[in-house]
């Protein structure tokens, strides 16, 4: 078995595989066909021309702590049915975990079980509510949001960017192709209330209702006035719908009352430390001194932070005061845990840890199409 790179020369192929795996139709002979992005990696056969696996690698930025990460993407993982089980999509993955310029990889899985084999673990949870407009009532309403229409995308980056810092994960937006800058044919409208808060919205009168596919919001009074722009359309429909919010997602609490209410709970996605040092240099400690020493799969980390930094060292002696493996790490250290006893593959050998006091719960949550 042969771990590459795509090239232009193996679009057909990637083809075949896309079209097997998803049971998708696919004309293989198109000459305008192209990789889905740059970074397709591939199992090839011992010839290096038959392509039996790929996934593919999206270079991100997410933020962290109020930071930023790199992120690898990883979507499209396929393989050929004749040549499942066999070891390709592991191989693929080994090797873009070997690859450097990463810290932390991101995906969406099909099961959650399945890519917990591989050190990915569920990091959040979300939310979809479909709230009668009647039970947001007591928000005022407004006229105050705009629909951008393209054009001046700073403006609307800007404001994505700085709502989405305040969660771990969420992807940086470099452009706009999240949005539509097309509503009229897209049918997909983005309005901004006062270069504060924004929301992405579908109606379907069919059902009767607004769906938010995305709301971003950093303060209360941002949340209220895009909220409340949205009740512009309750004379013409009787729901909104958001699609997808975080679990913790204070929107909830405004809602006057959740029983004739439809919440359901969701995975966010599930994410995988790479480079581990780097998200511990990143991290955001609590205020005065600590150190602990940790174990996490096969290595030993000793962190020592402080107001002038954070030191890390793979080689420390003594033993740890927690073991974890890479899931139970990655689950840990990007969106924090409740009570340690409750973590399962987390084993605390030293309740007084410093460990416990600097990973508090942390929201994470990331909604960008891979």
């Amino acid at each position: 078995m042969i771990i590459r790179f795509l090239t232009g020369n193996d679009i057909k192929e990637h083809d075949k595989v896309s079209s097997q795996a998803f049971v998708a139709s696919c004309d293989i002979d198109d000459p305008c066909s192209v990789l889905p992005c740059e970074k397709v990696l591939g199992a090839f056969d011992d010839d290096n021309r038959t392509l039996f696996a790929e996934l593919e690698i999206h270079d991100k930025k997410c933020s962290y702590d109020g930071g930023i990460l790199t992120c690898a993407g990883v979507g499209g993982v396929a393989a050929k049915p004749e040549h499942r089980g066999k070891g390709a999509v592991i191989a693929l993955f080994d090797r873009m975990f070997a690859m450097p310029g990463y810290d932390v990889s991101v995906l969406y899985p099909f099961a959650e079980e399945y890519y917990r084999k591989l050190g990915y673990e569920r990091v959040g949870r979300s939310l979809c509510a479909k709230v009668p407009f009647s039970r947001l009532s007591h928000i005022k309403r407004n006229q105050d949001a705009k629909l951008f229409e393209g054009g001046d995308e700073g403006r609307l980056l800007d404001i994505y960017n700085a709502c989405a810092r305040q969660y771990n994960l969420s992807f940086v937006r470099e452009n706009t192709e999240a949005f539509s800058d097309r509503p009229y044919l897209s049918e997909n409208y983005t309005y901004i209330f006062k270069d504060s808060s924004l929301a992405t919205i579908r109606v379907d009168r069919a059902q009767s209702a607004v769906f938010v596919k995305e709301i971003w919001f950093a303060s209360r009074e941002s949340m209220l006035g895009i909220v409340g722009f949205l009740r512009n359309f309750e004379s013409n429909q009787k729901y909104v719908c958001f699609e997808n919010i975080p679990e913790s997602s204070p929107l909830i609490d405004f809602v006057r009352d959740l029983k004739d209410c439809e919440i359901t709970l969701r995975s966010t996605g599930s994410a995988r430390l790479l480079n581990i040092e780097n998200v511990f240099r990143a991290h955001r400690y609590p205020s005065g001194e600590g150190e602990f020493t940790v174990g996490i799969g096969d290595e030993v980390f000793h962190v020592k932070y402080s107001e002038n930094g954070v030191y890390t060292d793979k080689n420390a002696p003594g033993g740890p005061e927690a073991v974890m493996d890479i899931g139970t790490a990655s689950r840990i250290l990007l969106s924090g845990m409740s009570d340690p006893e409750y973590v399962p593959g987390l084993k605390i050998i030293d309740p007084g840890s410093d460990f416990l006091r600097a990973f508090p719960p942390k929201t994470a949550f990331f909604t960008d199409s891979l």
